[in-house]
């Protein structure tokens, strides 16, 4: 695969590769003793996931 067209592709698909994993990892650690911490900061790397992915539909109009 070219390399210019597999950086657009991880370019695309890692703000939502954010979201899933940040919101998979709250839910795994939340039930853990202690673990509320860990969750906001995965829940954390999600909404910057999120932010990220609203950020570029804004700004190439989709």
């Amino acid at each position: 695969m070219n390399p210019i067209r597999l950086g657009r592709a991880v370019l695309f698909l890692l703000p939502y590769a954010l979201i899933v994993s940040g919101v998979f990892a709250a839910s795994k650690v939340a039930a853990a003793p202690g673990g509320i911490g860990v969750a906001f900061e995965a829940l954390g790397v999600a909404a910057i996931g999120a932010l990220w992915a609203w950020r570029r539909g804004q700004r190439n109009g989709y």
